[in-house]
């Protein structure tokens, strides 16, 4: 909580703990500054993230509900972006670019920091508690309310396993 104001809503970055998620192969490795659970968000997630050189910022996935905006702080970075119709681009993205991704499009993203230093970017969502997110690389789907992660196959009859 912020010691800077009576109300707890004016905190700095630098205050925010890191915390540093990755992959067990360490492709996936980045460095997330929590702010929206550090000032009581309760709509938004938003945090400030950091990937090394070499890195990928998560697997490559798209939300059925859940918005998310990008702004980049600093470095460059491939942004990975497809909707399963024709090839995948690939971007490139600098400090000052805003990347959006809309509910419901099925654009698959990921960022990889490709340069030779950190790539840092904002990152804002809506955080919903009904979202489905899917990982076209692995064919999984995860349901956000149960933490549930499955594979799409195989793909089951509605009646299986009911009288």
């Amino acid at each position: 909580m912020s010691e800077r104001s009576r109300f707890g809503n004016v905190i700095n970055i630098e205050d925010v703990e890191p915390k540093t998620w990755n992959s067990p192969s360490g492709g996936v490795e980045a460095q997330s500054r929590e702010v929206a659970l550090e000032i009581g968000s309760q709509d938004l997630g938003y945090c400030v993230v950091t990937l090394p050189p070499g890195k990928r910022s998560c697997p490559f996935h798209f939300h059925h509900s859940e918005e998310e905006m990008f702004h980049v702080l600093s470095g460059t970075a491939e942004l990975r972006q497809g909707d399963g119709e024709g090839e995948d681009e690939r971007v490139e993205v600098r400090a000052g670019d805003v990347i959006a991704f809309p509910p419901n499009t099925r654009i698959g993203h990921r960022f990889h920091n490709t340069g030779e230093e950190p790539f840092v970017y904002f990152a804002l969502s809506n955080r919903l508690p009904h979202d489905v997110c899917e990982y076209p690389d692995s064919d999984k789907v995860l349901v956000r309310r149960t933490r549930m992660m499955l594979r799409r196959q195989p793909v089951l009859d509605y009646f299986d396993g009911e009288e």
